[in-house]
């Protein structure tokens, strides 16, 4: 901010002016203090957090890190500053037996454990489904305040934070529209006003390399997705394993910052593929072997991780194994490997153009 502090340009006023710190006096930031700030405040209370997100304001009032954290911070009745992801209550509060654990950290947004809870009462608001009697998240309270300043009476009550207007009564027009997030209230098969490319319809397609058809219909793919390599489809005669990528919590999308991050680097060093025990005695695989991951597309070694996490599937009488690898990995940085995206096939999502790099086909061999 310093150096851009006499700029007279109009596109540096976005750091000249930004809300930036400090963040506590030690040499690591003070997470309760960045928490406040991603939280919001009043700019002329910055110990005061805003409660909500409906409470942010464009007049330069409030300051937000992000808009979605509102809520994560409270203050307590001494004073001070309550960080709700700082929580620890592994206690189940919830009589549904679903597992909220609503004062276990805190889930954007205000801490709702179950989207659409609307959805786990009948119409009515007060009506359990029949055999999901324990499962009723929220209702409607006809003699709950809603409204403490007027002493309005009707309120949606429950275990959760309702996913609705909380003062909305099931009589009301829309009371009985749960999905508040699409503009008629309802659930959709038909999406009639979609972009979908795709069609209006969910189908089920297999992926551009399967080891299976498609039970659902005679179309095995997708015949709007983009396919940049139409030669380089794997049979699985040839590559039998189903291989997917994931992320580790160590390492960000590619890996170009974290790998170079010392400490990130130490905690997770190595490109590894992980496979189910079953798979690996098949294999003749030990844990901490290193091992080739070959595609029509290109091979990569790795670290063998045999885990019980991963099972082999049993899908139409066939058995089926898969592994799953980390694509944080590359050439540069502390920690190095091959990068996982070399296995993965080019194909583009119908509508977004989201890479398909979750299933794929390949085979695993000690190196």
């Amino acid at each position: 901010q310093a150096a851009y502090a006499n700029s007279k340009d109009p596109k540096d006023e976005p750091i000249k002016y930004m809300t930036w710190g400090p963040y506590g006096d030690g040499h690591e930031p003070d997470v309760v203090e960045v928490g406040l700030e991603m939280n919001s405040y009043y700019v002329d209370d910055p110990r005061k957090p805003v409660p909500g997100f409906p409470k942010l304001a464009a007049d330069g009032s409030t300051a937000c890190g992000n808009w979605i954290y509102c809520g994560q911070m409270t203050t307590k009745v001494n004073g001070d500053l309550d960080y709700k992801p700082m929580w620890r209550d592994n206690k189940d509060n919830s009589k549904t037996g679903l597992g909220l654990y609503s004062n276990w950290s805190w889930c954007w947004p205000v801490n709702r454990r179950v989207l659409y809870n609307r959805c786990s009462v009948q119409p009515d608001g007060v009506t359990p489904w029949p055999g999901d009697e324990k499962r009723q998240l929220i209702g409607w309270d006809p003699l709950a305040v809603s409204d403490p300043l007027t002493g309005k009476l009707g309120k949606w009550v429950g275990d959760d934070v309702p996913d609705f207007n909380t003062a909305l009564a099931p009589t009301e027009p829309g009371g009985i529209n749960p999905y508040i997030m699409r503009p008629e209230g309802k659930g959709c098969l038909f999406a009639a006003k979609a972009s979908t490319k795709d069609g209006p319809f969910p189908e089920h397609y297999e992926p551009w390399e399967s080891p299976f058809p498609n039970l659902m219909s005679k179309q095995q793919n997708n015949p709007a997705i983009k396919v940049w390599e139409p030669d380089k489809q794997a049979s699985p005669d040839q590559y039998p394993i189903i291989g997917t990528t994931y992320r580790v919590v160590e390492h960000w999308q590619t890996g170009a910052l974290t790998r170079n991050l010392p400490w990130l680097a130490e905690l997770m060093p190595n490109m590894f593929v992980e496979m189910s025990e079953q798979l690996a005695k098949i294999k003749g695989i030990r844990n901490g072997d290193k091992v080739v991951i070959t595609t029509i597309r290109g091979d990569v070694e790795a670290v063998a991780c045999v885990t019980k996490r991963f099972k082999p599937f049993v899908v139409d009488g066939r058995t089926v194994h898969q592994i799953g690898t980390v694509w944080h990995f590359g050439f540069k940085g502390y920690a190095k490997g091959d990068p996982a995206n070399r296995l993965t096939p080019h194909i583009g999502d119908a509508n977004t153009m989201i890479p398909e790099y979750k299933a794929w086909l390949c085979d695993v061999r000690r190196a």
